[in-house]
């Protein structure tokens, strides 16, 4: 039990790793990261100003296709959430900023859909030096 415990917070840090360095190289990000449709606007502009929103990383599984993804977005935006950036190359996946008295049907309806592999909390991190 202890093993599987370890293994499960050594790939939940790994992930972690993985999004603080696409976050952090900003230039190879730029060119990741696709408008995610030809009407949206990025940010937080689609929220009413007066609304408090938490953002988050919603990742596909790896079989998933640009229908999906497509699919997946237009669903999360038709409840009230602003996608504000869409990946598709070092991952399947996308940014959305989900407005506080949407969160549970939203992040119900994502982590119930079978071609969602993770939706994390978008956040800083640093990494502290090796111990030694």
């Amino acid at each position: 039990m202890v093993a599987i415990i370890l293994a499960t917070a050594l790939i939940f840090s790994a992930a972690l790793m993985l999004q603080s360095t696409l976050v952090l190289q900003s230039a190879d990000a730029q060119n990741d990261v696709v408008s995610p449709t030809s009407n949206a606007t990025s940010g937080d502009q689609n929220l009413p100003s007066n609304t408090e929103a938490e953002t988050y990383i919603v990742t596909l599984k790896n079989q998933s296709s640009s229908n999906d993804l497509d699919d997946i977005i237009k669903s999360v935006e038709q409840k009230g959430a602003d996608v504000t950036h869409v990946y598709s190359h070092s991952i399947i996946g996308f940014s959305v900023q989900i407005p506080l008295e949407k969160k549970t049907e939203i992040m119900y309806s994502l982590v119930t859909d079978m071609r969602v592999n993770s939706v994390e909390p978008d956040q800083t991190m640093t990494l502290s030096p090796p111990l030694e």
